[in-house]
């Protein structure tokens, strides 16, 4: 009777899903009509109060008569025209015919006006239009996979945010219907955007947050009311603007702003407070979130700031700041999905190194062209100058490439980049050390110290062919003191790796070994002579985020080094001890030889 239920609740989820993203995206949709017909524009834009603050010029409304400081009397207006002659002014398509009332300096008139299409459509302008509905497609489809595969409140709030705040473009679609259809559309707009703030909300104070603390399932009680409020605001606001028209309709608009963003930032605010409480590979995946998250809700603030209160902004700047919107979904699925979270400064770092080499060869290639085609107007020399750059940028790309990495670490990463050097320095000190104690102690203590790591282990073979625990960071005297036979399948794969090997990739023991951080992540092989003479085992790092492939190189180091120091000890040991047979042989030959030579 359960499993036929759990099935039916199963079915009943994927149906709600599907439809629900299915309806989003067919809203969305309509914006890519735009590539191949453009909608039709009047060519003014007015707030919520129907005060109009930007006229295009050479526009229908420019050629009426139309100004700044004009007002549109929506309530003088016919009904099937409201709509259209309030806010952004969009149609459907160019033609159409819309008449209204306008008030210039207390006098009221009746205009008509003819729909013109918009301005042309470059190239940027429907790349944006494109990446726009294929980052709506991504957040739909993160938000929907998430649900599915792990339903819960905080993935179900996470869906529905998803699909009221993916940077797709609802306008066209608004345009689509005969009146009423746009206030149709907008109330489902309006309906969405409520329960995906409310979803929001529930994410961000559920989100790897158990067992909830007070303010946060007071928070959870709270949901009901703030779904409330937001959709009267939200209606409220629509039926004062584009109906009744005139006063306080921008002041609802603003509101209605003004308690999204205080509901984004108490957002932020939870999933910070996750972090600070959050302990290992937990803590790594909150960062990434609140990173993604940050961004989004500054640029999409300043996107739809730009979008209402600075009519001239540039398109490229508010479709760009809306875009940004897609590292939420990117990052919280990663977060769920992902076992292993990469460092966020990991990821940061290699964003700007190549960001700094895509500037210098842009900047390059601008230079070039201005040069040879504007100021010596000799376009030919121009091209081929372009080639020899490319050439030559090829040619340097991986010497200019380290530079620029070092530079980075450097400058924005100094605790990275000195923990690189530090094991840099004891790996070309190593061939030097001359007791086992120093090389111990290189291969251990320093690499926790610099990378701030949870443990470290090194485990030497003896001459009985027993890897035995010779010193450790972050190990209890309860853990393994020895390998055993067992442990042959992953020192075969480590003398085969040659290098650092990965025992995420290569499960190893569960028991008999540091929990948590500090459990071995990483077995760095130290070979001589093709013979696996020690192992040096590493942790996490002590809040659980994996080393990145920059740490694990610069342990990687160690192994070669050590290698030599090893060898270098040996042959020590062996000397010692061949002297020391001989001493001992002489002492016995002669022995042998007094005895010899006494008398019977």
């Amino acid at each position: 009777m359960s499993t036929h239920s759990a099935s039916h609740r199963s079915a009943l989820r994927v149906l709600i899903v599907l439809l629900l993203s299915v309806l989003v995206m067919l809203c969305l949709a309509p914006d890519l009509r735009r590539l191949w017909y453009p909608v039709g524009q009047l060519g003014y834009t007015t707030n919520g109060d129907g005060l109009v603050y930007a006229v295009e010029a050479g526009s229908p409304a420019a050629r009426a008569g139309i100004v700044i400081g004009d007002s549109v009397d929506v309530a003088a207006t016919p009904p099937q025209y409201r709509w259209y002659v309030v806010g952004d002014t969009w149609t459907w398509a160019s033609g159409e015919q819309f008449t209204f009332a306008v008030v210039h300096r207390g006098a009221r008139r009746i205009v008509t006006l003819t729909a013109a299409p918009e301005a042309s459509q470059d190239a940027l302008r429907k790349t944006f239009i494109v990446l726009n509905v294929a980052a709506s497609v991504v957040f739909i489809f993160v938000g929907a996979a998430l649900v599915l595969m792990r339903p819960s409140l905080v993935t179900w709030g996470f869906f529905f945010y998803c699909l009221a705040f993916s940077p797709g473009n609802w306008e066209v679609a608004e345009e689509l219907f005969p009146y009423p259809g746009a206030y149709l559309m907008y109330a489902l707009l309006g309906v969405l955007t409520a329960i995906g703030i409310t979803g929001l909300l529930a994410f961000s104070v559920c989100f790897l947050a158990e067992p909830l603390s007070r303010w946060r399932r007071a928070t959870l009680r709270l949901l009901p009311s703030v779904l409330a409020i937001q959709l009267a605001l939200w209606f409220f606001a629509e039926y004062q603007t584009n109906w009744a028209g005139g006063f306080p309709g921008e002041l609802l608009t603003r509101l209605g702003y003004a308690i999204q963003s205080l509901i984004a930032m108490f957002a932020l605010f939870a999933l910070t407070d996750t972090y600070v409480r959050a302990r290992g590979a937990n803590r790594q995946r909150m960062l990434w979130i609140i990173v993604s998250f940050g961004v989004s809700v500054s640029t999409s603030l300043a996107a739809t700031l730009l979008a209402i209160w600075v009519p001239d902004a540039p398109y490229w700047l508010i479709y760009g700041l809306s875009l940004c919107s897609i590292f939420v979904p990117l990052a919280f699925g990663y977060a769920v999905i992902r076992h292993r979270v990469i460092d966020v400064s990991f990821v940061v770092n290699r964003a700007l190194v190549y960001g700094i080499l895509t500037s210098v060869l842009v900047a390059v290639f601008s230079l070039i062209d201005w040069f040879f085609t504007d100021y010596l107007q000799l376009a030919r020399l121009g091209t081929v100058a372009e080639v020899v750059a490319v050439v030559a940028f090829g040619l340097w790309f991986n010497g200019l490439h380290k530079r620029v990495d070092a530079f980075v670490d450097a400058t924005f990463f100094r605790q990275r980049h000195r923990a690189q050097v530090v094991l840099a320095r004891n790996a070309a000190a190593l061939p030097l050390a001359t007791t086992a104690t120093t090389l111990n102690h290189v291969l251990v203590a320093e690499p926790v110290r610099a990378l701030s790591l949870a443990s470290a282990a090194l485990f030497r073979r003896e001459r009985e062919g027993m890897y035995r625990r010779q010193d450790s960071v972050g190990w209890g005297e309860s853990d393994i003191s020895a390998l055993d036979a067992g442990d042959d399948h992953i020192l075969s794969l480590a003398l085969a790796e040659g290098g650092p090997l990965s025992l995420y990739d290569y499960p190893w023991r569960h028991h008999g070994v540091p929990t948590g951080s500090a459990h071995p992540v990483l077995m760095l092989p130290i070979v001589v002579r093709q013979r696996l003479v020690a192992v040096a085992l590493y942790g996490a790092h002590l809040h659980g985020e994996p080393l990145d492939p920059d740490e694990i190189s610069a342990i990687a180091q160690l192994g070669p080094a050590a290698g030599v120091a090893y060898d270098h000890l040996d042959a020590e040991a062996m000397q010692r001890e061949n002297e020391a047979m001989r001493k001992e042989l002489e002492t016995l030959q002669g022995v042998i030889a007094e005895l010899q030579i006494q008398p019977t």
